[in-house]
């Protein structure tokens, strides 16, 4: 499985790019089976003008299953990271879960997922 990161108008600090590949590896390692890829893209969405502007978009093309796709938005990038991560694997789980006990997944759930 491989972790694509890309950065918009955020400045790759050193160890920022080693950062995401661990925190992603780590809430999504336990699905690696059923995930054929996963990009990170992390933005500044005001620019210079401040505010809660760090967002974290993370997309997973899995196998046999719809991509999850959201968006987490936070003052600091490893913060938007950290909750992205979290929430990975929140909706990994419950879906994998769906699709082992047979339930349906309703693709308006996918999309506030």
């Amino acid at each position: 499985m491989r972790i694509d990161l890309r950065c918009d108008g955020v400045e790759p600090s050193p160890g920022l790019k080693d950062y995401v590949a661990k925190r992603m590896r780590f809430a999504i390692g336990r699905f690696r089976d059923h995930i054929q890829w996963a990009r990170v893209k992390l933005a500044d969405v005001n620019g210079p003008r401040g505010g809660t502007d760090k967002r974290c978009v993370v997309q997973l093309r899995l196998r046999n299953l719809p991509d999850v796709i959201f968006t987490i938005t936070e003052i600091e990038v490893r913060t938007a990271v950290d909750r992205a991560a979290d929430r990975v694997a929140r909706v990994l789980a419950s879906r994998l879960d769906r699709q082992r006990h047979g339930m349906r997944v309703q693709p308006a759930a996918l999309a506030g997922a």
